[in-house]
């Protein structure tokens, strides 16, 4: 499959190691970006672009990099989370509404809420969900074991994906408890699509050594698991490596990215049905499935954007 290059965009800072591409959840013209490592930390911004022609809508100025972003259902309120700040800010003119700097834990890489006064905030290698109450600015630690997603399920409840666990876990709101509701291997990528399946990314525990972290290493393998059927589990072994995915809406197809490839795999056919390969420089950063379209640069080029329909 040869993709369509729609505009490529020169920006001011590079995005490597900032936000990846996230699309509006309401507006699907509009998409945000933030600035990532090798920019000046007066200079870095939460950034709106269009998807159209990939021209810069807005900006905030950050003075980091923005690590994940909430949407608030109202359709008024992000709140951007940076290192050490939380931004909430007015989607319809992109003003700053408020700062928060009290209390705030660090690092944190995934974010929900409550949509009323709370947010849940964790980062993948954290020992510790941050339930934060931002209309008194105070916040409290739940123990828990890495994070790669939280998830909504009703006002008071969210499943958090614990990689290093193997374990999904909910938490209650209400009473400040957490109960594993399924058990399974060590993974590293995760989602949750709205038919309530868990899509897996399975992977293996890299020891630390005195030179490095422990990490875990993606292996090439999905599972496909869910709650109310647990023992009708699916997995999925490739025979190529990839570090991403991205699951369609309608969950029939897997999208899987390596570096400048996608392979397309059928959950109906059980194959591989296409792939898209760019040149051996260029790195996929996300795929808007719905859109049929993706994010690239080139690795020694992070501040130029390419957009291509598939």
């Amino acid at each position: 499959m040869k993709p369509i290059e729609i505009w490529t965009s020169e920006l001011k800072n590079g995005i490597y190691g900032g936000l990846k591409p996230i699309i509006d959840p309401f507006d699907n013209t509009k998409f945000y970006i933030s600035d990532g490592w090798g920019s000046s930390y007066p200079s870095m911004k939460l950034r709106q672009l269009s998807l159209e022609n990939g021209k810069e809508l807005n900006t905030i100025s950050i003075k980091n990099s923005v690590r994940c972003l909430y949407f608030n259902p109202d359709k008024s309120n992000i709140f951007a989370v940076s290192d050490n700040k939380i931004f909430q800010i007015n989607r319809k003119d992109f003003s700053v509404i408020k700062k928060f700097e009290k209390g705030i834990q660090k690092y944190s890489d995934y974010i929900s809420s409550n949509d009323k006064d709370t947010l849940l905030l964790m980062n993948y290698n954290a020992n510790f969900l941050f339930v934060y109450h931002y209309e008194n600015e105070k916040g409290f630690k739940k123990k828990l074991l890495s994070c790669s997603g939280i998830f909504r399920e009703s006002e008071s409840t969210y499943f958090i994906l614990c990689p290093k666990m193997g374990s999904v876990q909910q938490y209650s709101l209400t009473n400040n408890k957490l109960k594993e509701v399924l058990r399974t291997e060590v993974f590293c990528n995760a989602y949750k699509s709205k038919s309530d399946k868990f899509y897996l990314q399975l992977g293996k525990v890299i020891e630390a050594t005195s030179d490095t972290h422990e990490r875990i290493e993606p292996i090439n393998q999905i599972k496909i698991c869910s709650i109310s059927n647990p023992q009708n589990n699916r997995e999925i072994k490739f025979e190529f490596q990839f570090d991403q995915f991205v699951v369609s809406k309608n969950e029939e197809v897997l999208y899987l990215i390596h570096n400048n490839d996608i392979w397309f795999y059928s959950l109906i056919k059980n194959e591989i049905v296409n792939k898209i390969s760019l040149n051996k420089k260029a790195r996929i950063v996300q795929i808007f499935e719905e859109q049929e379209m993706f994010i690239s640069y080139e690795y020694d080029k992070p501040n130029i954007l390419s957009c291509w329909k598939f």
